[in-house]
């Protein structure tokens, strides 16, 4: 860890984004073999065929990381029904992670014009046993299948090309919740490019897949959004958040107890340091 390409990009590893991390490595390592070798030495043609290979790919993915991040950090957080239409998206996101699918290859690739999606089909049970969602009754059943007509209310993805030239796409412009055997609901989806290869932010813990009411939503999607930005140092507007409930003192001393927890929890999967830096109205600051 002591070698300056590797502290570059070391605050990858402390941040627990481990595909970031080895990509970017990688990366520096090669820039850095190119300044000190012989481009023209007969036992260094591995280092043109990564450039002529990897160029593409690079470009492609950094741009998918940056449009997505800007993504999430302009959803807009205005009532409850935006704050579940965020979660349910960050959920989504986490489960399409969890199924490791290979491009190409278990997932097949359409393109709408000149965007590409990407086909998803999987039994309803398996994304609720990955959530943790309870299914106690048939309106609750109807309600899930709901949640994923509700991911195409989602705001599209907008690419911004001059101050003339626009491109805007849906990320699910097709859903489909299907029970042809009449025993077992089954989900087919198109996915956006984009969110299919998106890092982020998808190694949060387990509690942060369900909700057990709206505040505990409410809390979990503004530390979500607040961990989505494209920098080291994540903000998480308490004052903003406790404005908006409006409980009893032992409701709210649950609900603190409950932030702690979530921070510990974080902290401890090494998504988040063990310190935080707390800002009080006066504008003095704690360390904890």
């Amino acid at each position: 860890m002591k070698h300056r390409q590797t502290k570059l990009v070391q605050d990858y590893l402390f941040q627990n984004q481990l595909d970031v991390f080895e990509n970017q490595l990688v990366i520096k390592y090669f820039h850095y073999s190119k300044r000190v070798l012989y481009l023209d030495y007969q036992y260094i043609d591995w280092i043109l065929d990564f450039e002529r290979r990897h160029r593409e790919y690079d470009l492609i993915n950094s741009t998918y990381s940056l449009l997505i991040t800007s993504y999430l950090e302009n959803q807009r957080i205005t009532n409850q029904e935006e704050e579940k239409r965020l979660f349910h998206l960050l959920q989504f996101l986490s489960f399409i992670k969890s199924l490791e699918l290979n491009p190409g290859k278990n997932c097949k690739k359409h393109t709408i014009k000149k965007q590409d999606y990407y086909y998803l089909k999987f039994p309803l049970s398996k994304f609720v046993n990955f959530t943790g969602i309870k299914i106690s009754s048939h309106s609750g059943r109807e309600k899930l299948l709901f949640y994923f007509y509700q991911l195409q209310k989602l705001d599209p993805i907008l690419k911004i090309f001059s101050s003339r030239a626009f491109r805007s796409y849906i990320c699910f412009p097709y859903v489909d919740c299907v029970n042809p055997s009449g025993k077992l609901w089954v989900i087919e989806i198109l996915v956006a490019e984009e969110l299919f290869y998106f890092p982020y932010p998808f190694q949060l813990s387990k509690s942060f897949l369900y909700s057990a009411n709206k505040n505990d939503l409410r809390l979990k999607v503004r530390i979500m959004k607040s961990l989505a930005v494209n920098k080291p140092e994540k903000t998480l507007d308490l004052e903003e958040f406790f404005n908006l409930i409006n409980l009893r003192n032992n409701q709210l001393i649950k609900i603190k107890k409950n932030i702690i927890q979530l921070l510990n929890e974080l902290a401890e999967n090494n998504i988040i340091q063990n310190t935080v830096e707390i800002v009080l109205k006066s504008g003095k600051k704690k360390t904890s």
